[in-house]
C-alpha cells in the first residue's frame, strides 16, 4: 500500500505539472490550424488519458472510477464561487470552459445571488477536471495507507 500511496502522489505531481506546461505551451499547434478550440480539445485529451491511465496504475476499480469522475466534475464547478469573487482567475487563454454560459431562466435568479451578475462570463480551464480526477485517486490511495496503517 506504501508503493502505491507514494505512486499517487507522484503521478498526481506530474499530472498536474504536466496542466500547467499544456496551459502555458502550444503542443499542438500544427494541428487544427491553429485553432484554440482543436488545441483545447486535444489537451483534454492528453489530460483524460493520463488520468485514466493513473486509475489503471493505481486501483482500476468501479467505485473509485465513479468517484473520481465526480470529483472531476463537481471540483472545478466548486471553484465559481472564488472566481466570481476574484480570489483567482485562470490564465485568459486557458479559460475556455464557460459551465455557466447556458443556464436555464430559472436558475438565473439564485446565481446572480451567488456569483454576480456576470455570472455568466466565469470561466475555468476544461483541464481542471481531470487534475481533480488524479488528486482524488491520490486521497483514495493515500486513504488505503492510511487505513492498513490503523490496523498494524
Amino acid at each position: 500500500m506504501k508503493e502505491k500511496a507514494i505512486t499517487a502522489v507522484v503521478s498526481t505531481a506530474i499530472i498536474i505539472r504536466l496542466s500547467e506546461f499544456l496551459q502555458t505551451h502550444t503542443l499542438f499547434e500544427g494541428i487544427g490550424g491553429g485553432n484554440d478550440k482543436v488545441n483545447a480539445f486535444l489537451n483534454l485529451a492528453v489530460m483524460l488519458i493520463a488520468s485514466i491511465l493513473q486509475w489503471l496504475l493505481l486501483d482500476g476499480t468501479f467505485p473509485s472510477l465513479i468517484a473520481a469522475s465526480v470529483t472531476s466534475i463537481g471540483g472545478p464547478l466548486a471553484e465559481l464561487p472564488f472566481v466570481a469573487s476574484g480570489c483567482w482567475e485562470y490564465i485568459p487563454t486557458s479559460a475556455d470552459y464557460l459551465p455557466l454560459s447556458s443556464l436555464p431562466d430559472w436558475a438565473d435568479s439564485l446565481s446572480r445571488q451567488l456569483l454576480g451578475d456576470g455570472y455568466r462570463g466565469l470561466a475555468l480551464s476544461s483541464i481542471t477536471g481531470p487534475c481533480y480526477f488524479a488528486v482524488t485517486m491520490d486521497a483514495i490511495a493515500l486513504g488505503r495507507w492510511f487505513d492498513t496503517n490503523k490496523e498494524e
